[in-house]
Parts: C-alpha cells; sequence; structure tokens
C-alpha cells in the first residue's frame, strides 16, 4: 500500500470540478491518495476555491474518487464521487483505456444543480530521456439537471493532461500533473498544474 498526499493548485475556468482528478495515474496495490486542492476560477466568477480529494484503486481496475470544495465569496459547494473501470489494461504497446461514471452535486449562491456523466478516458505511458510520463485525454459529457427550473442542459468538455515525476526532484515521490479541458457544449475552458508529494 502507499499513500499519497496531493498538493493541488488548478487554474480553472470551469462551473464544475475536475473529472479526472488523479484517476488516470498508475496506482498500484490499493493505493491511497488524499488531495488538497485550490482552484482558481476565471471565468463566470472570479475567486477562489479549496477542497479535498480522496482517490483509491477498492480492486484491480477499479479506482474510487470523491471529492468535496467551496467557494470563496459565493458560498458555492461542490460534491462529487466517481469510478474508474479499466477497459483495456495498458502493456507496452496498447494504451489503457477506461470509462469513469460520475455524479456532482453543486451549489452556487442560490442556485443547485446536479451533473450525471460519464468520462472516456485514453491513458499511454510514455519514457522520454529516461523520464516516464503518463498523457492522457477524456470526453467528459452527460446531463446538468437545474434544481431550481428543472431544466435538462446536455454538457460536454475535453479534458487533456499528463502526469510526470517532478523534474529536478531525482525521486519518485513528487509529481507534476498538468491539465486542461476544451468547452465542447455547455462547459468551460480551464488549465491546471497538480503538485503531488508522495510516500510509501
Amino acid at each position: 500500500m502507499k499513500l499519497i498526499l496531493i498538493m493541488t493548485i488548478f487554474f480553472s475556468a470551469t462551473t464544475f470540478g475536475s473529472v479526472v482528478g488523479m484517476s488516470t495515474y498508475p496506482i498500484n496495490d490499493e493505493g491511497r491518495l488524499i488531495s488538497a486542492e485550490v482552484t482558481g476560477h476565471m471565468s463566470q466568477r472570479n475567486e477562489l476555491a479549496s477542497g479535498l480529494r480522496y482517490t483509491q484503486e477498492v480492486d484491480r481496475g477499479k479506482i474510487l474518487d470523491v471529492t468535496a470544495s467551496g467557494a470563496q465569496y459565493s458560498r458555492g459547494l461542490h460534491l462529487g464521487t466517481g469510478m474508474d473501470f479499466t477497459l483495456i489494461r495498458e502493456d507496452v504497446s496498447a494504451p489503457r483505456v477506461s470509462i469513469k461514471p460520475y455524479l456532482q452535486l453543486q451549489k452556487f449562491e442560490n442556485q443547485s444543480s446536479n451533473l450525471i456523466g460519464a468520462a472516456p478516458t485514453i491513458r499511454k505511458g510514455m519514457s522520454i530521456q529516461s523520464r516516464e510520463f503518463f498523457p492522457y485525454l477524456a470526453i467528459p459529457s452527460g446531463l446538468k439537471i437545474d434544481s431550481t427550473t428543472n431544466e435538462f442542459v446536455y454538457y460536454a468538455s475535453m479534458t487533456f493532461g499528463a502526469s510526470m515525476p517532478f523534474p529536478g526532484a531525482n525521486n519518485d515521490k513528487v509529481l507534476l500533473s498538468l491539465e486542461g479541458n476544451k468547452n465542447m457544449g455547455a462547459s468551460s475552458d480551464y488549465i491546471g498544474c497538480l503538485v503531488s508529494w508522495i510516500w510509501k
């Protein structure tokens, strides 16, 4: 087992939390991750949000992800959970393919909404100059249900990123992850940076 504490800084323009998170990072031996998250919203509203994320491999090929965060000025609240299921395991010639069904509950000022969706994800580990990193691509999509108006809105986005050992750290206890999101309908764009501290 390994315990991972991840300090996260996301610079985000989306109205909902990151779906992919650390569920694409190769977790072995029922690994556990505890994440502290700080989000800077740059559209719709300008404020900081902070929260916690818990990620654990509950079974081979099944990774549970739970997150909770709150916003600075709007008293916004975000709760989310998902389970990443491996469909194709990664090997030398094939990428890892998975799908992550998820549920998110959000409150922004006097408005609340629920997001139900799934994120098909593809990841392939690579090595450049003896440095290993894990790029990934996901397409989160689903329904957003506004509890105030009872409206159903379809949303979709494209999320891309990569995780790698922190350059210059000379060990595997510090990770650097970069993530971005492109709006494909009723979503928003964001770019993020994730710094991870790992111990075993």
